[in-house]
């Protein structure tokens, strides 16, 4: 186990919560023009009273022109990135395009979340990669 100097140089030997999960079997698709949770994309970690960081590894591809991504993050029905999310174009149709973000929430209150990814489409159908060439993650660490 380590030792982490925290943030008010205390020592802290209890390890930050955290949680991953890879998708790497099918394709995530979606025609919602209202954010929706991406399948998978779920984590439910205790922290105490600290922040989080989360963080998503994905490729995104359009079906047709004028096709929009929308990503957010849910936590504890709370959205962390306003009501609309991380907008993200994609100026070429059927292109995979790097989707990725990463952010850190405010400091939580002592005990169990629920943090999700969510994301939607302008119109059309939007498709998030999720094979084991092009696998899907997403992740969340308690910061102490």
């Amino acid at each position: 186990m380590a030792t982490v100097i925290r943030g008010d140089d205390n020592f802290d030997t209890t390890p930050p919560a955290y949680g991953r999960v890879v998708r790497t079997a099918g394709n995530i698709t979606t025609t919602s023009t209202s954010l929706v949770d991406v399948t998978g994309a779920s984590i439910t970690i205790t922290t105490g009273a600290s922040p989080v960081i989360y963080g998503v590894v994905q490729t995104a591809k359009k079906a047709s022109a004028g096709n929009d991504f929308y990503f957010n993050i849910d936590i504890d029905g709370s959205l962390e990135l306003g009501t609309s999310g991380l907008y993200m174009v994609q100026p070429t149709l059927d292109y995979d395009m790097n989707a990725s973000f990463s952010g850190q929430s405010d400091v939580l209150t002592a005990g169990s979340h629920t943090i999700k990814e969510q994301w939607r489409v302008s119109s059309s159908t939007g498709t998030i990669r999720a094979n084991t060439t092009t696998n899907h993650q997403f992740y969340v660490r308690e910061l102490r």
